[in-house]
């Protein structure tokens, strides 16, 4: 929700709102609980994918194209 609320991406949260639509809400009582869903990642998996998209926003990491990756994967392991 924060990253929701923190974005200014008009583009994106129009496509929020309309996927929201549809949704019904009830009003919070106070049996009211929220449903998880459980990630598939862990803590760290998800700690360690936001500094690497810090990193290559700020410009300290650097991304290669996705056919210059697989020539390397393709040398490299032989696939």
């Amino acid at each position: 929700m924060q990253k929701i609320i923190a974005c200014n991406d008009d583009v994106l949260l129009k496509q929020i709102g309309e996927l929201l639509q549809g949704v019904e809400v009830k009003e919070p009582e106070k049996d009211y609980e929220v449903e998880s869903h459980k990630n598939l990642l862990s803590k760290e998996q998800l700690e360690e994918l936001d500094r690497r998209l810090e990193a290559y926003k700020s410009g300290t990491e650097k991304a290669i194209p996705w056919e210059e990756a697989k020539r390397e994967i393709e040398k490299k392991y032989g696939f």
